[in-house]
């Protein structure tokens, strides 16, 4: 009987958890809007399965040691064993309640290394074609590509026509990678992107990157997406500081490679979002 309790107990603790981070605005910390759902419908199953180990206590208690499905499943009569398996769920349930809620920064980023350009899957394209994409396509040269890249040639040419481009939250990664696969024609334009500070040691003291987390479906997949920022005077802002920057976009050598970099004539710090990630947008291109 005690280990039905106990089992509901943890059943319920979970979906209490789910309630918990639900009600206090924290779920998206941990997951993509689009699955929010999802996990609180689990919360439901998680207390239907704690009402029926309840049930199956009564019947314990009753007298009825026959399981409702018939088969036997006693638990080990090993108190360490039973400790230690229960231990397992209620450890990170504890976790949960009694760990403040943090954000992904620049440490982990540093782990996982920030992209500089986009999707670095997607491959720039010349109007005559490059070497491994075939044969480039568009009626503006400016603005070539491939069936990889057609919805960001596209939608470059939405931005090329703007005089300012802001790197929007919902399709961060999308523009962040049309800036960098039409560099040439971008090139001078005005650009105004916001997030926080991540800087490496070869960046120097006068470069950082504005970097956001993009979750995919959980923060265990999120990887940071960023851009090059030159100001003079960038050592005086710290790791993690979330700023707003302003300024022309133009090229520049890192780390043996041609990037797209922020020459930042306006710079000013901000608060944090309430959300701090950004999604990838799944109707870019539709």
């Amino acid at each position: 009987m005690i280990h039905h309790l106990i089992r509901a107990a943890i059943l319920t603790g979970f979906a209490m958890y789910i309630v918990y981070v639900d009600r206090t605005g924290e779920m998206s910390l941990y997951i993509a809007p689009r699955m929010e759902l999802y996990v609180k419908l689990s919360a439901l199953g998680l207390y239907a399965a704690a009402i029926y180990q309840i049930y199956a206590a009564l019947q314990k208690r009753l007298g009825s040691n026959e399981p409702a499905c018939g088969c036997e499943h006693e638990p080990s009569p090993s108190v360490f064993k039973n400790s230690l398996i229960y231990g397992l769920f209620l450890f990170p349930l504890m976790l949960g309640f009694l760990v403040p809620t943090g954000t992904l920064g620049s440490e982990l980023a540093a782990k996982k290394g920030v992209s500089l350009s986009g999707i670095e899957a997607l491959e720039r394209v010349t109007p005559d074609g490059g070497p491994e994409n075939g044969e480039g396509k568009s009626a503006d040269p400016l603005f070539p590509y491939d069936e990889y890249t057609e919805a960001h040639a596209a939608y470059g040419k939405v931005l090329y026509k703007q005089s300012l481009i802001t790197v929007p939250e919902k399709q961060y990664i999308e523009t962040l990678t049309t800036l960098d696969l039409y560099r040439e024609a971008f090139a001078g334009k005005e650009v105004e992107i916001s997030g926080f500070v991540y800087r490496e040691e070869e960046m120097g003291d006068n470069r950082f990157a504005v970097s956001r987390f993009a979750m995919n479906c959980c923060s265990a997949d999120a990887l940071p997406y960023g851009l090059m920022i030159e100001w003079p005077r960038a050592t005086d802002y710290a790791q993690d500081e979330w700023v707003s920057v302003k300024g022309k976009l133009t090229t520049t050598s890192y780390m043996e490679n041609e990037i797209i970099v922020l020459k930042a004539e306006k710079l000013e710090r901000i608060e944090a979002p309430a959300s701090p990630y950004v999604y990838p947008d799944l109707d870019f291109g539709l």
